[in-house]
């Protein structure tokens, strides 16, 4: 099978012949160009009425700064704007953003920033936000369903313009430890709007993904239940194998990389960056449904390109046909 054949398998859980490869396997939309979601680049407002701010530290994507919008979630219905979807150019952004999609080798898939537990920290603060959960959870719950409301008119736009394979949403739950908050509140305040946002992109014929980045093992159970197709980037401060043992044939893992490793801290030769490719790919791909994303968080934007290409065409070099070997 072609490489977008055998991605779609993989997010379909079915036999496929290669190990899937996240950068070129996947014609990746949307993200940090939806400016109503990130505001414009170089910084400033986002639809939401929420500052943006480029920094060193996030490569230059940008972050919320200033003072939030929304003090206390109680008030919400009355403070926040959603943004007006009509204003934003679909037509032009799709032919822009498709240009450089193969269909032969690639799906489409298109991902959702800010998912809505992100949503509702930048519009309170990541503090205020948390302990909102805990102090107030009904006007949370209804400020939640209030964000999967208008993602799912989004979707609806965006399977119009960009006739995606799959829509990920990115809702990092997560440090490095563990979430943010317990499993309880995750299961009783976001799982039901994942799984809600989840049917409704199904129902548009579109594969629902989930990112999570961090230690999240112990929701990625969940996100079965969730209706999600796959969990990108699952990252190796978790228990891949186990979690693979677990669900891996109801979800597909995309990551396993350590990008944040002893690697990131000097500058490996081609040589080690390809042989932790190959590594990688034999320690997650046996049990199937795997696709690799490989980068390392340099700062030096130059320096991170070069070794994600190296890292990716190992990927591809050693993960085609990899299921046929003896």
């Amino acid at each position: 099978m072609n490489r977008r054949e055998n991605m779609l398998a993989i997010l379909r859980h079915e036999p496929h012949d290669h190990v899937g490869n996240f950068k070129t396997d996947m014609c990746q939309c949307g993200g940090s160009l939806e400016t109503f979601e990130n505001g414009p680049k170089g910084g400033g407002t986002d639809g939401f009425g929420v500052n943006w701010l480029p920094t060193e530290s996030a490569m230059g994507q940008g972050v919320p700064f200033g003072e939030p919008i929304l003090k206390n979630v109680c008030d919400w219905e009355g403070i926040v704007v959603f943004p007006d979807l009509d204003t934003y150019d679909w037509q032009g952004q799709a032919e822009k953003q498709l240009s450089r999609f193969d269909p032969e080798t690639q799906i489409i898939e298109y991902g959702m920033w800010n998912g809505p537990f992100l949503r509702m920290a930048h519009l309170l603060g990541f503090e205020n936000c948390l302990c909102a959960m805990y102090e107030e959870p009904e006007a949370c719950e209804a400020l939640l369903n209030a964000i999967v409301d208008y993602k799912i008119r989004l979707a609806e736009r965006v399977v119009d313009y960009f006739h995606p394979d799959s829509i990920c949403t990115y809702d990092d739950v997560a440090t490095e430890r563990a979430t943010f908050m317990s499993p309880a509140v995750y299961r009783s305040l976001i799982k039901p709007v994942h799984t809600r946002f989840n049917q409704a992109v199904l129902d548009m014929g579109v594969i629902p993904n989930t990112h999570i980045c961090g230690k999240c093992d112990a929701i990625v159970p969940d996100l079965v239940d969730e209706k999600s197709a796959a969990w990108e980037i699952c990252q190796p401060e978790n228990d891949l194998l186990e979690l693979q043992r677990m669900v891996g044939d109801k979800l597909a893992f995309i990551g396993g990389f350590d990008m944040k490793g002893e690697m990131a801290y000097r500058d490996p030769s081609e040589d080690e960056l390809r042989e932790s490719v190959r590594k990688t790919i034999d320690l997650y791909a046996p049990a199937g449904n795997f696709a690799l994303m490989g980068m390392i968080m340099y700062q030096d934007t130059e320096r991170f390109i070069r070794t994600m290409n190296i890292i990716s065409d190992e990927a591809v070099r050693y993960g085609t046909n990899y299921y046929a070997r003896g």
